[in-house]
C-alpha cells in the first residue's frame, strides 16, 4: 500500500511538473509549491525583456534621465533575478534538484552583477540567455513547443547580444556592432567593420564558432516546420480519400442490400418458375453467395 501511495505522489508529482510549461516548477513539488512557483513565471518574463532596452540604454551611452533609467533597469534587472534565485532555492523540495534544473539561471547571476567595471560590463549580454529559459511561458500556451523557436532566439541572441558586445570593446555604434554581429554569424563577413581590439577578435572568434550551430538548429528548425507543415497537408489529403472511399463502399453496401432483397422475393415465389426462371435463380443464387463471400465482416 506504501509503495502504491508512493507511486501515485510520484506520478502526480510528474504531472504537475509536465503540466506546467514554465521554467519554475521542479519534479517532486507539491501542489502548493507548484502554485506558489508559478506566480514567478509572469514578472520573470517581463523582467527578462526588459533586459533588451535596458542594453541598449546603457551601451548607447545616453546622459540625463536617461543615463538614471539604464541605471534603475539594471539593478531592477539584477534585483530580480537575485530574488528569484533566492525564492525558488526556498521552494525546491532540495537545492541539489534545483541547481540541476537551473544551471543557466545560476550563471547569469554569477557573470552579470551590476557592479562590474566598465571592461567586463559587455558580460551583462549574457542576461539575454534568459530569454531561453522563459521561452516556454511565452509560448507554452499557443502549443507545443518545437525546434525552430529556440533557434530564432539563439539567433537573436548571438546577434543582438553579439553586436552589443562587440559596439562596446571596439568603440563603435550599436547599429555598426549588430550589423557586424549579424554579417559574422550568416558566414558573410564583408570586412568593412572588424575587431582591432584583443576582446573583439576574441568575441569574434567566439562568434564565428557559435554561428555556425545556430545556424545549424535555424535551417534545421525551418526543415521540420516545413515538414510538418507537408505532411499535415498529405494527412488531410489522404482523409478525405478515406472519407471518399468510405462512401464509395456504402453505396456499394446499399446496392448489395437491395440486390438481397430480390433475390429473397424471388426464392419465395420460386414454386411458380418455369423451367428458364429456376437456371436464372440458381445463378442469382451464385451472385448473392459470392456477395456474401466478398462482403467484409462486420
Amino acid at each position: 500500500m506504501e509503495a502504491g501511495t508512493h507511486m501515485q505522489a510520484s506520478t502526480q508529482e510528474s504531472g504537475i511538473y509536465h503540466r506546467a510549461r514554465n521554467t519554475h516548477v521542479l519534479p517532486g513539488m507539491s501542489e502548493k509549491q507548484a502554485r506558489q512557483a508559478r506566480m514567478l513565471d509572469a514578472p520573470t518574463v517581463v523582467v527578462v525583456l526588459l533586459v533588451i532596452p535596458a542594453l541598449i540604454l546603457h551601451f548607447s551611452e545616453i546622459g540625463g534621465w536617461l543615463a538614471t533609467l539604464s541605471n534603475v533597469l539594471n539593478w531592477l534587472i539584477y534585483g530580480w533575478f537575485a530574488f528569484e534565485f533566492l525564492v525558488m532555492l526556498y521552494l525546491a523540495p532540495s537545492d541539489r534538484e534545483y541547481f540541476r534544473h537551473n544551471k543557466l539561471d545560476l550563471f547569469v547571476l554569477l557573470t552579470t552583477i551590476p557592479i562590474l567595471p566598465p571592461p567586463f560590463q559587455a558580460l551583462w549580454v549574457l542576461r539575454l540567455l534568459r530569454l531561453i529559459d522563459v521561452l516556454p511561458v511565452i509560448l507554452g500556451r499557443f502549443g507545443s513547443i518545437t525546434l525552430l523557436p529556440y533557434a530564432i532566439v539563439l539567433a537573436f541572441i548571438a546577434v543582438f547580444g553579439g553586436g552589443v558586445a562587440f559596439a562596446n570593446f571596439e568603440d563603435i555604434s550599436i547599429f555598426n556592432g549588430i550589423y557586424w554581429a549579424n554579417t559574422t554569424v550568416n558566414t558573410v563577413g564583408y570586412g568593412d567593420v572588424s575587431a582591432q581590439t584583443d576582446a573583439g577578435k576574441l568575441l569574434s572568434m567566439v562568434l564565428q564558432w557559435t554561428g555556425n550551430v545556430v545556424l545549424a538548429l535555424l535551417i534545421g528548425g525551418v526543415a521540420a516546420a516545413a515538414q510538418r507543415a507537408l505532411l499535415g497537408s498529405q494527412a488531410a489529403e489522404i482523409q478525405r480519400d478515406l472519407d471518399e472511399v468510405e462512401e464509395d463502399v456504402e453505396e456499394v453496401a446499399e446496392d448489395v442490400g437491395d440486390i438481397e432483397e430480390d433475390v429473397e422475393k424471388l426464392l419465395n415465389s420460386s414454386r411458380r418458375l418455369s423451367e428458364t426462371d429456376r437456371v436464372i435463380l440458381r445463378e442469382l443464387r451464385s451472385i448473392k453467395r459470392r456477395l456474401d463471400e466478398a462482403r467484409p465482416e462486420g
